[in-house]
């Protein structure tokens, strides 16, 4: 037996949570958006990502526990830049092969929130110069 999860299913489980389900939809899998907590994004692509996310990578261990390790967090091989990147990199081939103007628009927003908050994790976290 398989652990993924139908769209309906992931759907479900939202909606059961309290999440409230929008008339937008998803510029990349065509799904409806959701409203949980506070923020709007598109859970059956949350949740694809969580599941290839699990199984692509090996648990992340800290190779330290003494002062010389302190402070700092273990990230996984690639780590957030690098999702980031594949995923701006997708939208940008889908808008690139897409024929209707509307899907275009919804997949460079998508695109230039997506480059927004990979600067936010590049600059904002000091993990790049930022001069």
């Amino acid at each position: 037996m398989t652990d993924t999860k139908s769209p309906d299913e992931i759907m479900a489980e939202y909606l059961l949570k309290g999440g409230k389900m929008l008339s937008k939809t998803c510029p990349v899998c065509h799904s409806p958006l959701f409203e949980y907590k506070g923020e709007t994004f598109c859970v059956v692509c949350q949740e694809q990502a969580l599941q290839n996310q699990t199984t692509k990578r090996p648990p992340v261990t800290p190779s330290r526990s003494g002062p010389e390790g302190a402070g700092q967090e273990p990230v996984a091989p690639g780590g957030l830049e690098d999702e980031f990147a594949l995923t701006l990199r997708t939208l940008l081939m889908q808008a690139r092969e897409e024929q209707d103007s509307t899907r275009i628009l919804n997949l460079m927003e998508s695109v230039k929130k997506g480059a927004e908050a990979y600067a936010l994790l590049l600059y904002g976290y000091g993990r790049r110069d930022n001069s």
